[in-house]
């Protein structure tokens, strides 16, 4: 049996199962790292798992050389900054692990047993509380001396848009224009509870069909999943599709926006699902 990790900023969710079942699962809070340490231990210690998928929160540290590998860097989370989530887990559980980023766990899911079956390359992009995006191609998980950051890249403010971003960072990107947060910032209002037809979200939708049109000239993944609090508000899906085709002119060619912007097909199942194909690599 296989076990898979979903760490997010707010809900953290553990669960049992095999590469297309979810066998059992529970969720905790994210609070501080050692107490919910506690709760994963607890979670997994009397169950015959061998190898975990861990999927979690960034920006962390992805590189096995490195001497601060597994090690949670500079999040806004200030309790995690700088901890050693990885080596802290190995002290209370004796299993094989596989430690990437949260989106990076979610796009496994989703090439493997979503919407990239039959496909050679898939990107996947959050867009919630935070923006994140991760790429698989060839079944592999592509990155270089660290896991990418899609949600910091810039992009271009619409006239008149001077509201603060919302990252610590950066005035101009993507997770600070666009991420839920900004909107609540934008309309003092949570996205949920904004009419569908609001305005913040043919601007928000402007912004994230920016970011496509550079992911997809700089990647050209056959698919792109966008999943994420933002995405599952009526409408917004949309909206993106009609602004990616007016701003990508005829420079390349998407023979079907539709099928080539899509949600996730395993739902809200694509970060778990993909812990365990994660954890099913460490067994070959």
């Amino acid at each position: 049996m296989l076990g898979s990790i979903e760490l997010g900023g707010t809900k953290i969710i553990c669960a049992v199962g095999y590469e297309d079942k979810i066998i059992e699962r529970q969720r905790f809070d994210t609070k501080n790292p050692l107490d919910n340490i506690k709760e994963i231990q607890e979670f997994f210690k009397d169950r015959d798992v061998t190898s975990i998928g861990i999927g979690m929160f960034g920006p962390i540290d992805v590189d096995k050389d490195s001497k601060t590998y597994g090690y949670v860097l500079k999040t806004p989370k200030l309790k995690w900054q700088n901890f050693d989530f990885l080596g802290n887990l190995k002290k209370h559980l004796d299993a094989k692990m596989y430690f990437t980023t949260d989106v990076n766990e979610a796009a496994m899911g989703e090439y493997e047993l979503g919407a990239g079956i039959g496909k050679k390359s898939l990107l996947y992009l959050t867009i919630g509380t935070g923006i994140g995006g991760g790429m698989i191609y060839n079944g592999e998980i592509l990155q270089g001396v660290t896991h990418p950051e899609m949600g910091h890249i810039e992009v271009t403010r619409e006239e008149g848009d001077d509201v603060k971003s919302n990252c610590a960072f950066h005035e101009n990107c993507l997770e600070g224009l666009s991420n839920g947060p900004s909107i609540e910032k934008r309309t003092n209002k949570k996205g949920e509870d904004l009419d569908k037809d609001d305005k913040v979200f043919d601007l928000v939708s402007k912004y994230i069909a920016k970011a496509l049109i550079t992911y997809t000239l700089i990647l050209r993944p056959e698919v792109i999943v966008l999943g994420g609090g933002v995405i599952n508000k009526d409408g917004v899906i949309e909206k993106i599709r009609k602004h990616f085709v007016k701003l990508k002119t005829d420079y390349f060619d998407i023979d079907d926006v539709d099928s080539y912007i899509v949600k996730p097909k395993l739902s809200n199942n694509s970060g778990i699902i993909g812990g365990f194909v994660l954890a099913n690599k460490l067994e070959k």
